[in-house]
C-alpha cells in the first residue's frame, strides 16, 4: 500500500500549509477490498460473512520512507455458505465502519478466500512506502 487518499491529501495541505490542525485517529483499521478503492475510497470493500476491519499498528518511518505493520493482523474466516471472495487491495481507515480512508494499495498477490478461509498478515508483512 502506498497511495494517499484524497481525504488525507487535503488534511496534509490544511495542516502544513494552511495552519488548520489535523487530529490523528486514535485507532487505524485495515480494510480489505475486492477492487481498487481509488483515491476517493469508492472501491468495493470485502463483504463476506464475518468480515470486519481490523486494528493495525505501524512502525516509525525508517530511512527508506517505509513503515510496516508491527503486529499480526488477522481477519475473521469467510463465513459465506458457498461463496469465495478475492481480495486485491487493502486500505487504512480512521474508523471501524464508515470513516475516512487514509491510504490504500494493491496486495502483492491477490488472495481468494474460500468458505472458512482466514486471511492473516504476519508482523512486518505489510509495507507502506512514501516517496
Amino acid at each position: 500500500m502506498a497511495a494517499l487518499s484524497n481525504y488525507l491529501e487535503e488534511k496534509i495541505v490544511d495542516h502544513f500549509l494552511r495552519s488548520a490542525p489535523a487530529t490523528s485517529p486514535t485507532t487505524v483499521y485495515l480494510a480489505l477490498f475486492t477492487a481498487d478503492p481509488t483515491e476517493d475510497g469508492t472501491g468495493a470493500e470485502a463483504t463476506y460473512v464475518n468480515y470486519a476491519r481490523q486494528t493495525s499498528v505501524w512502525t516509525s518511518l525508517d530511512g527508506n520512507g517505509q513503515t510496516k505493520n508491527s503486529a499480526i493482523v488477522t481477519f475473521p474466516a469467510n463465513g459465506n455458505a458457498s461463496a469465495s471472495q478475492t481480495i486485491t487491495h487493502g486500505a487504512l481507515f480512521d474508523a471501524l465502519t464508515g470513516g475516512n480512508m487514509l491510504l490504500y494499495g494493491a496486495l502483492a498477490t491477490s488472495k481468494t478466500l474460500a468458505v472458512g478461509d482466514i486471511l492473516s498478515f504476519s508482523e512486518n508483512a505489510l509495507t507502506l512506502t512514501l516517496d
